[in-house]
Formats: structure tokens, sequence, C-alpha cells
């Protein structure tokens, strides 16, 4: 029996966010959409994304490091674990230290505000603005659209996309994606590790169902109306029943709200305004109008018999 996706990512990582799990799977078809669909490409994506996340536990940067870690991650800002002591267990503090001025950070606050998001960790303004730019979503202005779906996803296989690392994976090139990725060689000892995983679970020739993308919304049409056509007549409301009580007043049953039933009294046959005795007066003139016809149709016909 052929495994779902939710499936197989949990034979890969058992301990991975159910909420990340169905982040992906509710969205596979930006997999698709960016080429990522053969057994050896998803199986390098996944060992990345994987290093990058924890094992689907995380889609933003946890800097919340102490000394020790600072120093071994970037030895390069911090020479020694003392000289890092002052970042430690700030992440606010270290995200500026560590991403400020670069990346295309340029503000107060773009530090932190451009960590690390996402399945592949898009870190820094300028990448946050490659992802705007492909597709018009405000992540400059709103960060954490990709620190949830379906933007973590999506600016991943923007990333991979824009540095053709299919290729790379095509070529099974494990240090080739890591460094296109984060730029040198960290985690590459962890991502060849979930590459072997990875091969477990997507071998060569698995056949891998990605659903077609959801189709956009159908804009609803605007009815313009033909000025030849006659009007319709307005349409009556109908009235809900209710059950009805009596005026204090006028003893008329009225609703609950105050309002007067659907139902109104039937008025009394005798006209009670000028308009009524009109009404009246036009009935018997048509009365006698018509027996005044029949009258002199009959001496016509009589007339006639007799000459």
């Amino acid at each position: 029996m052929a495994r779902t996706f939710a499936e197989a990512l949990a034979q890969l990582c058992p301990n991975a966010s159910k909420t990340i799990i169905a982040g992906i799977v509710d969205n596979l078809h930006l997999l698709d959409h960016a080429g990522i669909n053969t057994p050896i490409r998803v199986r390098h994506f996944f060992a990345r994304v994987c290093v990058e996340t924890g094992g689907l536990h995380a889609i933003e940067e946890n800097l919340n490091y102490s000394a020790r870690r600072a120093h071994e991650v970037w030895p390069g800002r911090f020479p020694t674990a003392a000289s890092a002591k002052p970042f430690a267990n700030n992440p606010v503090k270290l995200a500026e230290k560590v991403y400020g001025d670069r990346l295309g950070n340029f503000a107060a606050g773009d530090g932190w505000k451009y960590r690390g998001s996402g399945l592949l960790q898009n870190t820094g303004r300028e990448n946050f603005e490659e992802v705007e730019a492909a597709t018009g979503l405000p992540v400059v202005a709103n960060p954490d659209l990709l620190r949830g779906f379906p933007g973590a996803l999506l600016a991943a296989t923007i990333y991979w996309s824009k540095r053709n690392i299919n290729a790379l994976a095509d070529r099974n090139d494990v240090a080739g994606v890591c460094k296109a990725v984060n730029g040198g060689a960290i985690g590459l000892a962890d991502q060849k590790a979930w590459l072997a995983k990875a091969a477990k679970v997507w071998p060569d020739g698995a056949v891998i169902a990605f659903p077609a993308a959801p189709a956009p919304a159908k804009p609803v049409p605007v009815v313009v109306p033909d000025p030849a056509a006659p009007a319709m007549p307005p349409q009556a409301t109908p009235i809900p029943p209710v059950a009805p009580g009596p005026s204090a007043e006028t003893g008329i049953p009225v609703s609950p709200a105050g309002e007067a039933p659907a139902v109104r009294p039937v008025p009394s046959a005798k006209p009670t305004s000028s308009g009524g005795k009109a009404a009246v007066a036009a009935g018997v003139f048509a009365l006698v109008v018509t027996a005044l016809a029949a009258f002199w149709r009959h001496v016509t016909e009589l007339l006639w018999s007799i000459f």
C-alpha cells in the first residue's frame, strides 16, 4: 500500500512537529512547481531542511545560545567563548550582533526582524525581499509570514530554485547543496546523515504523487442590466409568521417587536373616505353603460328582424 507524504515525513522525522508536517502536506504543489519532484531531489531537499529545522521541529531560528555555542557557530565573530558571553541567552542582542549590517540589513532591529525563518531558514532583509519580489507577498513588512504556512515552504522553494540547487541534487553533490544553502559547510555531517535516512523513505524509482495546484478563485461576474429589457417588478419580502398579541391601544394584533402582523384586518365594505366613494361611483357608472349597450344591441336586432 502506497504511503501518503505525511507518513513518509513521519518516517523520516518521528519527532517532527505535526503542524509542520501538515503545513508541508497542505502545500505539496509548491514542491512540484519548483521541480522538487523526483526521489533524489526530494531526498536532498528534505535532508537540508531537516538540518535547518532540527528534524522538522521548528521553522524559526532559535538564537538563545550559550556563549560556547555562539563561539562554535560564529567563530569569526566570537574568537572565544568569553567574547560571546555578553550575548549569551539574549536572542535579540545576538541577532543584531551576527546579522546586523549584512545580508541586506541596515536598520536597527533588522537582525532580529529578519532572523532565519522558513524551512530553509531564509535570513536577512535581502532574502525576504527576494521572496516578496517573486510572490508579491508583503514579507518585508510582515516577516512572520515566513514563520507559518504556506510562507515557510514557499520561501524555501524560491531560495532553492533561484540557486538552481536541483542541478546539484541531480549530481548527488551533498557538499554543493550545503554550500548553496548556507555558504559553507555548517551542518554538512548532519545533512549526510539525514540524506541516508531519506534514501530509505524515497528510494530511486519511488513514485511521489503531487496534488494539482489549487485553482485561483474565480471572479464574481458583473451583470450589466440590459436597458431594453423590461423592468422586473419588485419582489415582496415574505414576513415570517409571529405570535400576535393585542395592542393595548387599538386591540389589533401586533408582533412581539411592536410591528403590525403580516395579515391585516379585512376592511369594511362600506367606503370610509372620498377615495372609496369615487370607486363606488365608478363601478355604478360602468354597470349603467353595460346595461345601455345591451339594451341598444337588443333594439338593433329587433329592428333588423322587422325590416
